[in-house]
């Protein structure tokens, strides 16, 4: 963008120059519709004809009017990215606050796990001096087989035998009671240990994604930032350049044009590029899309067509249109397909699919509706008049979720249906009915 600007103003200061000796520029002739009559071939040494001077009077007043849509849209993209880097510091502010919430959660999870360690450690002990006390007393009994006699011979009576002999029976049953019980208390003990330590790792990969996130949202803040600095310096830069327009030859003012095209093409590809940076950080918070194949889906076609009889008016690929921005080595590449029809035609889901975004730019996609769906992939339905849903919504192929409009880079009204797989443009074709755009697929076909 700012390559573009600098060749803009260095054009209008290498001609400001003689314009500024010669004095102020010439008075414009009065240009007539009217076919001109046939005249001799103008003297080279002559002052330019009137002809001359009503052309170069047309080419400059389209130049103008080119550079007033640009400083208009310049503005309109400030705004929008004034909107954008508040709703990403609302958004950095979330995650962050989701962040400090994970660490105390994982702070209370090592702290459990810390207590179910020393309550192991105090449980195992205490098997191991059970089981020490019942060896000792098997090892008693097999090694000294007489101090059972002792017990027997010592009792005066038959009850004090029996209480003799029953403490010794009953100690050894409470230390096979006591180790059961602590084995199982042991097994619980683990058991809990082996959930919290499951819960730990998840918690801990939550915040790994939670700051990737941010520090996504920062490089995005800083992109944002930079595109607003360039933006204001080319609103500044474009009206300086329509103040001195009347002192500019027909073939400067021809390649300002050039240079105006390449920087709006530029101003273009960003607005569309943040459009699918925010998709992305939706498809890393939301992980895959798993939606049950609704009843009425199409039984052949993974997609319906989003405008039934329209008429594709642009196709995938390589474009002539110096608007589209570069892709995949092609100076100009237009991502997705172009339906035409008349304005307020309703806009259907081409699958079922999750509301990823909703969203509006004043470049670019204008009103737009992101959509995920299953296997990794991404629709867009651009240049809309008005969206009918909104994020976070579940929708069904056929499902109507706007309606058709010219905002954006659009000339008249139309749809942008483009598709990406792993933020890829891929031709809808390939998931399409063949064919020209029909009801094929709707309602079960």
């Amino acid at each position: 963008m700012v390559p573009a600007l600098f060749c803009v103003t260095f054009l209008l200061a290498a001609a400001a120059q003689p314009a500024a000796a010669g004095g102020e520029p010439p008075p414009s002739p009065t240009c007539s519709s009217a076919s001109p009559v046939p005249s001799p071939a103008p003297d080279p040494t002559s002052s330019p004809s009137a002809a001359d001077l009503c052309t170069q009077r047309s080419l400059l007043d389209q130049v103008r009017k080119r550079l007033g849509t640009n400083v208009a849209t310049a503005l309109a993209i400030q705004e929008q990215l004034r909107t954008s880097l508040e709703e990403n510091d609302r958004a950095q502010s979330a995650l962050t606050a989701q962040v400090a919430t994970a660490r105390r959660e994982e702070g209370a999870l090592d702290a459990k796990l810390a207590e179910l360690a020393d309550a192991e450690r105090v449980t195992q002990q205490s098997i191991e001096g059970d089981r020490s006390r019942a060896a000792a007393l098997a090892r008693s009994v097999y090694l000294s087989p007489d101090s059972f006699l002792l017990l027997v011979i010592r009792a005066g009576s038959l009850q004090e035998l029996i209480a003799a002999t029953s403490d010794a029976f009953a100690a050894g049953s409470r230390t096979a009671t006591d180790e059961h019980l602590l084995d199982a208390d042991l097994a619980r003990l683990k058991g809990e240990h082996d959930q919290a330590t499951a819960a730990r790792l998840e918690k801990a990969r939550v915040e790994a994604a939670l700051q990737s996130d941010l520090a996504r949202l920062v490089v995005l803040r800083q992109s944002q930032e930079e595109s607003s600095r360039n933006l204001a310096d080319q609103t500044a830069r474009i009206r300086n350049e329509l103040a001195n327009l009347d002192r500019q030859t027909a073939d400067l003012a021809q390649r300002i044009a050039v240079a105006l095209d390449t920087e709006q093409t530029a101003i273009i590809a960003r607005a569309e590029q943040q459009v699918w940076e925010q998709v992305l950080l939706w498809e890393r918070a939301q992980g895959p899309t798993r939606l049950p194949i609704s009843g009425s889906h199409s039984t052949k076609y993974q997609f319906v067509w989003p405008e039934p009889g329209s008429v594709t008016s642009q196709p995938f690929g390589p474009s002539d249109l110096v608007l589209e921005p570069s892709y995949s080595g092609y100076a100009h590449f237009h991502t997705g397909i172009d339906l035409a029809a008349p304005e307020l035609t309703p806009v259907l889901a081409a699958d079922d699919g999750v509301v990823a975004l909703v969203g509006s730019t004043q470049s670019g996609y204008g009103n737009y509706v992101v959509l995920g769906h299953r296997a990794g992939l991404v629709t867009l339905y651009g240049h809309l008049k008005q969206p009918l849903v909104k994020a976070g919504d579940v929708v069904t192929q056929g499902e109507p979720i706007g309606l058709e409009g010219s905002t954006g880079n659009s000339t008249g009204p139309h749809l942008h249906f483009e598709v990406r797989l792993k933020d890829q443009p891929v031709d809808p074709a390939l998931y399409l009915p063949p064919g020209a755009p029909s009801s094929f697929g709707l309602n079960g076909a």
